[in-house]
């Protein structure tokens, strides 16, 4: 079963009122099935009775008011054939709303399956085969797709339960309250023409009837309450395990979820560390060796031995502040290729060579590198000075007041990057527009 299949709407009662008979049934259950329908029926017994007690009704229907009694007998029988037409109605809807149910609680289910074989498989790819968690489904949902939905007929099992749902298959419909009704104006036309002489007004066996057979039909919708009753009680408790079997496969994703994170977080841990590392000393490696070749060279020119600095050295003699600041300027990298839209992966076809469209590229990621550079030294307590010494240095300016030296090293170093990335086993691919362009 697939998501598709399930109702795409809610059932409803009104559905199953189709047809002429189902729309009269509805017309006449909404008019009497009111509480005007309880005044009115008070006000014109109370009227009634008044009348035919001290006004002109009282030659016609003194006390006991017989015709008031057959009138409420017949309106009172065919208003059973109503309520058991509204009880078949109810029950056909419940049972639909039953089978929707079913249907639905199928579909999460099947898609949970699918969501735990999902895991199932990552499972294997993070743990070398190994499952996270040892678990089952909820047994509630195998014995569901073989368990049929409650269904109203199914709660009849006894003999009595049978007669009464066979009653009121046969009773509840609106052609049996049409031959009530017809029976009752033929009794009552015939017994007015004379050819009727046996039950003539006040039409007492004809009262007796109707009160018999609205007596056998009281007890027959009581029957059919308790009937519904029954399968109401049986899909509230399936209604009931569904809900504790989705309960209990969402508790059985997250857990795995959880699980999961912890080793797909090592992983990234890991990753991070050894790419932010092997960039951290390719940055140092490329920047420290072109200081020293521009420090070299100039020292021959003046006729100077070339001195030391210590961010000159090995990477693994630098200070831990040095280290510090070039595993920074390699973790923004990532950042500066996003903003034109760049990624940076795993070489995986070195044919892919990567090139900055124009010098606005390359003078926009400078900018950005001065000023995540700017910031970490405002951050390390570094204030502007002329010269460089201690805390203040003479770069701690915006990107406009720079020098000229000071901007090619920033320009140098972004123009570096694919080349330090390539060193590192990465490449740069550009996979959409620049966001600035985009916008």
């Amino acid at each position: 079963m697939h998501l598709e299949a399930v109702p795409p709407a809610p059932v409803r009662s009104a559905d199953e009122r189709v047809g002429v008979n189902g729309s009269i049934a509805a017309a006449l259950t909404r008019s009497v099935g009111s509480m005007w329908a309880v005044y009115a029926t008070l006000a014109i017994a109370g009227t009634w009775i008044a009348l035919a007690s001290w006004g002109p009704l009282r030659r016609i229907d003194p006390y006991p008011f017989a015709f008031m009694l057959f009138l409420g007998n017949v309106v009172q029988l065919l208003l059973c054939f109503v309520i058991m037409v509204g009880q078949s109605v109810l029950g056909a809807a419940a049972d639909r709303r039953a089978m929707q149910t079913y249907q639905n609680a199928e579909a999460i289910f099947e898609q949970v399956s699918e969501v735990q074989a999902h895991l199932d498989r990552h499972d294997r790819l993070l743990s070398r085969g190994i499952s996270l968690l040892e678990s089952r489904p909820h047994p509630w949902i195998e014995e569901h797709r073989v368990l049929p939905p409650p269904q109203a007929k199914d709660q009849a099992v006894s003999v009595n339960g049978r007669i009464a749902a066979w009653i009121t298959r046969r009773v509840g419909s609106m052609w049996a309250f049409y031959v009530a009704a017809a029976i009752q104006l033929v009794w009552i036309g015939l017994a007015q023409l004379h050819l009727q002489q046996f039950d003539r007004y006040p039409f007492a066996f004809l009262l007796f009837l109707s009160s018999l057979v609205q007596l056998v039909l009281m007890l027959v919708i009581m029957v059919g309450q308790e009937v519904l009753g029954r399968a109401a009680d049986r899909r509230s408790e399936q209604t009931w395990l569904d809900a504790q079997a989705i309960l209990s496969e969402c508790q059985r994703l997250k857990t795995r979820l959880t699980r999961q994170d912890r080793i797909i977080a090592s992983l990234c841990d890991y990753t991070h560390f050894q790419v932010t590392e092997r960039l951290a000393r390719a940055i140092h490696d490329s920047y420290a060796r072109a200081i020293h070749e521009a420090y070299v060279e100039a020292a021959t020119d003046r006729g100077e031995e070339p001195g030391s600095r210590r961010a000159l050295g090995d990477w693994d003699d630098l200070p831990e502040d040095l280290k510090e600041a070039n595993r920074a300027q390699a973790r923004h990298v990532g950042e500066k290729l996003a903003d034109l839209g760049c990624i940076m992966v795993p070489t995986f076809d070195p044919s892919l060579t990567f090139a900055y469209r124009d010098e606005e590229e390359v003078l926009h990621l400078a900018r950005l590198e001065h000023d995540r550079w700017m910031q970490e030294r405002i951050d390390q307590g570094y204030v502007y000075g002329p010269v460089r010494e201690g805390r203040s240095h003479p770069d701690l300016v915006p990107w406009e007041q720079l020098s000229k030296e000071a901007r090619d090293k920033d320009v140098d170093a972004v123009r570096n990057i694919p080349a330090m990335l390539a060193a590192v086993g990465f490449q740069v691919l550009r996979v959409m527009e620049p966001a600035a362009e985009s916008a």
